[in-house]
């Protein structure tokens, strides 16, 4: 399976930086598609940790 490396620096700092954005938005700051997008914030472990945060959030002690 292709992986995708074509990502400059800046744009997975883009990304980490604003993971927190809606898809739509992140496809109008990014020349990457939705799957591809999705597929990067797999990659940079962007997706598990913004599952963690919101079990964190919503369970506070």
């Amino acid at each position: 399976e292709h992986i995708t490396s074509n990502w400059t620096t800046e744009q997975d700092s883009f990304l980490i930086e604003n993971s927190f954005m809606v898809i739509e938005q992140l496809i109008n700051h990014l020349p990457f598609t939705e799957d591809e997008i999705i597929k990067r914030k797999d990659v940079l472990g962007l997706t598990r940790r913004h599952r963690q945060m919101r079990k964190f959030l919503s369970n506070p002690s």
